[in-house]
Order: structure tokens, then sequence, then C-alpha cells
């Protein structure tokens, strides 16, 4: 993977000539170039810092074949331009601390009625229970076969998954030794009176099961937002936790305040993965840049605001500070998280749609030492 980064600039500019002489046959061609630097500052600790800056290329193609046949398939590459420190723990490299590319997804849709459809092959997954996280340079994706429909205004899906691919990593894993795979059930309706409502069940074979429960009240000025989860473990798992979040946030003019409360029951921490190669996580308002305030008994609190600039149109910011207590062996164990956001997102020109993105955090701990994270993202997809 050494020449990834000399072949990036020329693949994006193939691909953008491409997309722009191409006939009306490939006009499903989409690139995205995504930029990362990426430091996390363990500075009263003797761990080491975190430090990487990477260039990614997303190559998507989607084609319908005919009336009912459709397929799609997507190129992830991330080259590494620097990096030191633990840099192979960032999300942004491979385990031996190098870039990768890798085919993330190659998928078929056919419709099978006007009101129902299934897709088989590997793609980025986003179900409550089972969302490929896209947090990094390119997302992690999962290799399933879904059935989708919808009967009576409800949406509903039914999937099997027998290997998911981590973000950094070429190849899909089994979810354990001892399991068969992953089966999720799910479906979710909106109401004309602002409800909406989503349910789902996933059981990994040997080793969780988790039920997800979500309903949402939404105006034109309000949101108040519910999600629950409970699982149990099965095998040597001995996973028993709930989890509880409820979030109620109101806009007016182009500020949007937002607070959260969210609590963890049960016998243990609540882990949301399912054992495998899996790179999943939490919907929930208190699941934020680095912590999941998912700890044993924990109870946790959250305050944001949200700001887009009038004077400066594609400008917007974001405040939140969130912090919990847990009991760990009889002692309180206190941790919060501090967060800020500035995102700027080009208006005209050539280069519409480019965006540029800083994501700030400060974590304090009773469990273990501070850590600083700085995040810069630039996004442009054509």
């Amino acid at each position: 993977m050494a020449n990834v980064s000399k072949k990036l600039l020329p693949i994006a500019i193939v691909a953008a000539t491409a997309a722009t002489q191409a006939p009306a046959a490939l006009a499903d061609l989409n690139v995205d170039l995504r930029t990362f630097y990426f430091n996390r500052d363990f500075s009263e600790g003797s761990a080491p810092n975190r430090v990487a800056l990477t260039q990614a290329i997303r190559v998507d193609y989607n084609n319908e074949l005919t009336d009912r046949i459709a397929i799609g398939a997507s190129l992830f590459a991330n080259a590494k331009l620097d990096g030191h420190g633990d840099d192979q723990s960032t999300g942004l490299l491979t385990s031996n601390s190098n870039s990768y590319a890798k085919l993330g997804q190659i998928f078929a849709d056919v419709k099978l009625t006007e009101s129902a459809s299934v897709r088989l092959g590997r793609w980025v997954v986003n179900t409550p229970l089972l969302n490929d996280s896209d947090s990094r340079a390119t997302p992690s994706s999962t290799q399933a076969v879904k059935l989708s429909g919808n009967v009576a205004d409800v949406d509903l899906y039914a999937l099997y998954s027998d290997r998911a691919s981590a973000k950094t990593d070429a190849s899909f894993e089994k979810y354990g030794t001892d399991s068969d795979g992953l089966v999720l059930i799910g479906g979710g309706t909106k109401l004309d009176n602002g409800i909406s409502l989503h349910a789902a069940y996933g059981e990994s074979d040997n080793f969780l099961s988790q039920a997800y429960f979500n309903a949402a009240y939404t105006t034109d000025q309000l949101l108040v937002d519910f999600h629950h989860y409970d699982s149990e473990g099965e095998g040597s798992n001995t996973q028993d936790a709930t989890l509880t979040n409820l979030a109620a946030q109101y806009s007016f003019g182009n500020l949007t305040l937002t607070g959260s409360f969210q609590t963890i029951g049960g016998d243990t921490a609540y882990n949301y993965t399912w054992g495998g190669n899996d790179d999943n996580g939490l919907m929930t308002w208190n699941s934020v840049q680095i912590m999941d305030f998912n700890n044993k008994d924990e109870d946790s609190f959250q305050i944001r605001a949200d700001y887009a600039f009038a004077g400066i149109q594609g400008l917007k910011a974001m405040a939140r500070h969130t912090w919990g207590e847990y009991d760990n062996s009889g002692t309180d164990v206190e941790e919060a998280e501090t967060n800020a956001e500035l995102k700027y997102t080009l208006q005209s020109g050539d280069l519409k749609g480019l965006s540029l993105r800083m994501r700030l955090s400060h974590v304090e701990a009773d469990a273990y030492n501070d850590i600083n994270e700085v995040r810069l993202i630039a996004n442009y997809s054509f």
C-alpha cells in the first residue's frame, strides 16, 4: 500500500473527468474526497499520543439495470500522509499503521413488488441496532441480505448478516467462532400528528440479543426524543443491561437548544457491539465524540446549543457538555466530556459543497487521565 498516496490524486482526476464527460449511462458515478487530521493528546498520562493525517477517496457507482434490478459498488481508499505516536489507534489507519484500500460495497437490489424489495451483498448498513460508522476517513460495512417492505404505512425490514468489516479492514470477518451470524427485524412509522415510532430486535447467535424502541414527537420548533435499549448476553457473554435516553430540543431563530438524560440499568455496562468485526454505534444523544456514558449504573446529562450564522450562509457552530456519574465498588466515579464544533460549507463557486469542519473534545474522568482531541475534516463530493 506504499504507493496508495501517489495514486489517489490521479484516480480523483480521472474520476472527475469521467463524471463530467461520460454519457448518461455513467451518471451514477459519485466521488467523495475526505482529508482527515486526528490528534488525541493524553497530556497527563504515560500513553502515547495518537496523531495521523490521511487523504481518503470514495467512489460510488450505482446503476438500474432493469425496472426491477439495480446494482451498486464502492471503492474505499485512504492514504497515510503523516502519523506518529500510537497512530494505528486513531481509527484512520490499519493495525500496522498503513494505508488501505478495499471494495467497501458491492450489492444488488431486486424489486419484488411495488412495496417490497430485497438487497444482498456488502454495503453500509443504517438501522438502529446495526449502523456502520462513518466517523473517520471511510465507513465500516456489512455483508448481509435485507428484505424491506411497507404494510399499512409501516416500513418493515428483516436482515441477516454473517460478516462485517471495520473501517480500516479490507476483510469481512464472522461475528464470532461460535456464531452463525446476526438476525435483525424491525419497523417504523410516522404519524400525521408528528409522532414517529420505531422498534427492532436483534440476536447474534451464542453472544447477544438486543431490543430497541424509539418514540419521537416533532413540531416546527420542538423535538422530544425517547430511546430505550435492552440487552442480554448469551453463552459466555454475561451482559445484562438496559439503556434509556430522553432528550428535548427547542429551536427559535438560528439557535437550537437541547437537554438530554440517560441512565444505565441492569447488572453490567451496556455494550452494543455484536461480537465481531462490526463497527456499531448507539443512536442516543449522550453518545458523543469520544465517550458513550454507558458504564454500569451510570446516570448522565447533556446540555447542547447549535447555531447557524445568519450573516454567513453555510457556517454552523455547536457546543455541548455531557457529564455522568456511576458507582464502582462503593466509590462514586465522575466523568465529563465537552465538545465544540465549527463547520463551513461553500454555497457557490467551482467548489460549491466543499465543507470544512473542526471538532474539539476535552474529557475529564476520575477513572483515567484527561484527554484533549482535535479533528479537522475537509469533504468534497462531485
